[in-house]
């Protein structure tokens, strides 16, 4: 019997359960709720609930593929510059807002885009960085991707990405500033719209079926490229459907949520050392682990605010546990199992 994927199944219901029937919210105050929410604060706990599964699943599927992609169990979104680049497209969208200072100046067509937010900027800047990683990481010669290649161009990407920010956002109003701040902190919102919910679970839903389609030639490619030639495994075309799957899951977690750091680290590894290296299982489990982990730290975080009178940011909560884990994998000599 399969009891990984029950249990995993039941552990996300459970920590769902408990955020959803427990704990502030934003919007209510901060006095601790312990029975079933009603009305408007039902809707609201539910809508950041299913913001933080989206994402927590979306980023800890996009690990998944990452580490395949590199043969690294140590790769996640922030490796290849992926959530650097989706996030200075944020930033340089919220320093274009600030500068409309007279929106109903605009033409109609501009107050639309405006009215978007973060999605569009969000999606341009990951594929912008996927671009700049793809062409820095592919050898001239073999014209095929190469992993040390691609770590070198994210690192070189997460530097460039970090400074645009920071320059970015020494040009803006002071308020403005905090809500950048704010933002790179990582956070999950209660107000967050329904289509986004929905665009960003279209595109978790669409990359994980793909990913189930080619879970045998995942386990191949976890061989050297010779090897997985030798079986039939195209890995030019693998590593490509890998990158591009793993872009668009990044530039959906960060247009709902912003860069959220660790999640896609730490649950494929725990879900690789408990269960073994088949891709099939990671797949499934990976992703409700990830889910049921930042629906976690967002109720840890939100209950912090009735002790700090200020509810702990998400991405510092998930910060706190994945830092330490990270540490403890650099030095375990057992971390690819």
């Amino acid at each position: 019997m399969k009891w990984w994927l029950p249990l995993s199944l039941v552990l996300f219901l459970g920590v769902a359960l408990l955020s959803l029937c427990t704990g502030p919210t934003l919007q209510h105050g901060l006095a601790i709720q312990l029975a079933i929410p009603h009305g408007s604060t039902f809707g609201l706990r539910l809508a950041r609930i299913a913001a933080a599964a989206i994402v927590g699943a979306s980023l800890s599927l996009s690990g998944v593929y990452l580490q395949n992609l590199l043969r690294n169990p140590l790769a996640d979104p922030y490796v290849l510059g992926l959530s650097g680049g989706a996030s200075l497209g944020v930033v340089l969208w919220i320093f274009v807002v600030s500068m409309c200072s007279q929106p109903a100046h605009l033409p109609v067509w501009a107050v639309d885009l405006l009215s978007l937010g973060h999605t569009i900027p969000s999606f341009i800047g990951a594929a912008i960085a996927m671009a700049a990683c793809f062409w820095l990481g592919t050898s001239r010669r073999s014209g095929f991707m190469d992993p040390v290649r691609l770590i070198l161009a994210g690192v070189i990407i997460s530097t460039i990405t970090g400074a645009c920010m920071l320059l970015v956002n020494s040009f803006l109003p002071p308020y403005q500033q905090n809500h950048v701040y704010f933002y790179l902190f990582g956070y999950i919102s209660e107000i967050t719209p329904h289509w986004l919910l929905i665009g960003g679970g279209g595109v978790l839903g669409a990359s994980w079926m793909i990913g189930l389609r080619y879970s045998r030639q995942l386990d191949i490619a976890s061989l050297s490229d010779i090897e997985a030639a030798a079986l039939g495994v195209s890995m030019s075309r693998l590593r490509l459907i890998n990158f591009v799957l793993s872009s668009l899951l990044t530039a959906a977690s960060v247009a709902i949520a912003g860069p959220i750091g660790f999640v896609g680290l730490i649950c494929p590894h725990i879900t690789r050392r408990l269960l073994g290296p088949s891709h099939q299982r990671l797949l499934l489990v990976a992703p409700i682990l990830g889910a049921s982990l930042l629906i976690g730290a967002d109720f840890v975080a939100r209950l912090s605010g009735v002790l700090l009178n200020e509810p702990i940011p998400v991405g510092v909560m998930t910060a706190l546990i994945g830092g330490p884990l990270f540490l403890y994998m650099m030095r375990s000599r057992t971390g690819w199992r």
